[in-house]
């Protein structure tokens, strides 16, 4: 008795194995792309851009990638399955639950974490998968700074499907599942302009013989600066400060001290606007419309000094009537070329 109830439960745990064996086998196909290459539609829909960063030259967004392929290994009868359609909510029924492939997407210029927030997968009856996950991510994108605060970025978040290359995996646009939140992209100094997606073809640079090409998918955020702050903060307070220092010239030519001391407070004001400045700014070799600005304003409160060297030297070489002459011509000589030469600096940076 007891050996045929040894043989039976034998008999039992060799047949399951056998199942299970099949079983697993069934699965690792289902593990590979469904056909070679798999056509992946993909648009994406902004949610919101939390922080635009000059100094690190990122940018942290986030919003829904949404994804579809078809799988006909995938595909069912609703009803015998008593649905229409099957659907995996949460990151447990996605991963744990649902066991046919789907890609992984990565963030190729990805500067700081990828967090997927939410994740829904639906299949129809026919073995169209449809993704759409929810992240936040921060990207690093270079920034053209020339114009600032005048400037117009477009920033850049490329995605990839890790470890498939061109001729397995194919990336399309999908222009009806690409948008913005309008009510809820907003961030202070900036515009959002247009979001526009397109895919393209990416050979990365290896040391090595292999010339792997992977199919890109890339989002362009148009976003305008708006100057409103720092032409509120920074261009007119020190463009009034040019013109009060440009009072000296109606002050009497024996008040050298005063009016000395007048230039020199001017100047070290714009010194200490342009350490606000700095700080805004990432450490770069080119200069900007910004930087044209402030040392316009260098080079006009240093003249007013050599104005006011002149005029003493004028009156102790008894030629008052001379440094008399040369204070009334610069009170309409300097405000004018201050203007002139700023006027000249923005046409330089905005002339093609």
């Amino acid at each position: 008795m007891k050996t045929s109830k040894i043989f039976l439960a034998f008999i039992g745990i060799l047949t399951f194995g056998v199942f299970w064996s099949g079983a697993s086998l069934a699965d690792d196909g289902m593990l590979n792309p469904p056909s070679r290459p798999t056509v992946i539609d993909i648009g994406f829909y902004l949610s919101d851009i939390n922080d635009i960063n000059e100094q690190q030259e990122t940018f942290e967004f986030e919003g829904r990638l949404i994804s579809s392929w078809t799988d006909p290994r995938l595909a069912f009868d609703p009803e015998v399955e008593g649905v229409d359609i099957k659907t995996y909510t949460g990151e447990f029924q996605f991963n744990e639950v649902f066991t046919g492939w789907w890609p992984q997407f990565v963030l190729t210029n990805l500067s700081g974490d990828f967090e997927q927030v939410a994740v829904i997968l639906r299949v129809t009856p026919e073995g169209r998968l449809h993704l759409i996950q929810e992240i936040t991510a921060r990207a690093e994108m270079p920034m053209a700074l020339q114009r600032f605060p005048f400037d117009r970025q477009v920033f850049t978040a490329n995605f990839s499907v890790l470890g498939y290359e061109e001729d397995e995996i194919r990336l399309e646009p999908d222009i009806n599942h690409t948008g913005r939140d309008d009510n809820g992209v907003q961030i202070a100094q900036w515009n959002l302009k247009s979001i526009r997606v397109n895919t393209s073809l990416f050979q990365p640079h290896l040391e090595g013989d292999l010339t792997p090409t992977y199919s890109h998918f890339s989002v362009h955020l148009d976003m305008a600066r708006q100057p409103q702050f720092m032409l509120r903060v920074v261009v007119f307070p020190l463009a009034l400060l040019c013109m009060l220092c440009a009072s000296v010239f109606w002050m009497d030519h024996e008040s050298l001290g005063d009016r000395m001391t007048i230039s020199f407070t001017g100047l070290l004001t714009v010194v200490a606007y342009q350490f606000l400045i700095g700080g805004s700014l990432p450490t770069i070799e080119y200069f900007t419309l910004m930087d044209g600005f402030v040392y316009s304003t260098y080079g006009f409160i240093a003249a007013t000094i050599v104005i006011n060297l002149t005029v003493d030297y004028l009156n102790r070489t008894d030629r008052q009537d001379v440094g008399d002459r040369l204070d009334e011509k610069c009170r309409w000589i300097f405000p004018s070329s201050f203007l002139a030469v700023n006027l000249l600096i923005a046409l330089i940076f905005f002339l093609p």
